[in-house]
């Protein structure tokens, strides 16, 4: 697993898309491309829109990744033990499958003193396996008192990426951004102060196009710039 690269998404939105299609669609697709898909749901405290929630999590599910609820001023943690969480998980299943292909069997089938080895390796691994990570946020209308909390959400996932031993590359886009159904605030890059400055650049208005996002970051995953200028231009534009 040396030359492996965890490829994920973080989404993080207060409402549920209705504009630009399918979202869980497109985390579909974006599984299918070996990249994990994470949503979290921002809600208020003691309170919650089941709606929305109920897609955030069906977005994680077809994913293959995780969903949770947070309020704004813990969504900076929920985004970084998801993050350490879905590291790990890919992990474990890419273990599991080469155990399965040398061994016959996964770590279900071994010894726990074999097992609990395996485990720490897996931990070990975590920390120095390389990460693709591009971050979603929703900037509708409804995030206007929200955004500085989650401007600074952001900031404390990157600083919690700073000290990895493995590469890490973030990439930013915000959803929506004036006319565009999204706009990609920062390439991938491992130069994380500057995914830091590029923060500033998120603004809010306008719906929740959740699935345009996730298929530009896929698009970007896969450095298709182009259609990534076609995707996200004048939602006029686009059928």
């Amino acid at each position: 697993m040396k030359d492996t690269w965890i490829k994920q998404i973080i989404i993080a939105t207060d409402g549920k898309s209705n504009i630009g299609g399918d979202p869980v669609y497109e985390s579909k697709l974006a599984k299918e491309k070996g990249i994990v898909v994470n949503a979290i749901g921002i809600i208020k405290a003691n309170e919650s829109n089941e709606k929305s929630l109920l897609e955030i999590e069906n977005i994680a599910n077809a994913g293959g990744g995780m969903w949770e609820r947070s309020t704004i001023e813990k969504l900076g943690r929920t985004m970084c033990v998801m993050t350490q969480k879905t590291m790990n998980m890919t992990i474990h299943n890419v273990v599991n499958e080469e155990l399965q292909e040398i061994l016959g069997t996964n770590m279900n089938g071994i010894s726990p003193k074999d097992r609990s080895k395996i485990v720490d390796y897996v931990d070990k691994l975590s920390e120095n396996i390389s990460l693709k990570c591009c971050i979603l946020m929703d900037c509708s209308s409804s995030m206007v008192h929200r955004m500085d909390k989650g401007k600074e959400s952001i900031l404390d996932l990157i600083d919690s990426l700073i000290g990895r031993v493995g590469k890490s590359e973030v990439a930013l886009i915000g959803f929506p951004h004036g006319d565009e159904y999204y706009k990609v605030i920062c390439d991938f890059t491992s130069d994380l102060d500057l995914v830091k400055k590029k923060v500033n650049e998120l603004k809010c208005g306008g719906t929740t196009p959740t699935a345009m996002a996730i298929k530009g970051a896929v698009r970007l995953m896969e450095d298709k710039k182009e259609e990534i200028v076609e995707e996200g231009f004048l939602r006029d534009n686009i059928v």
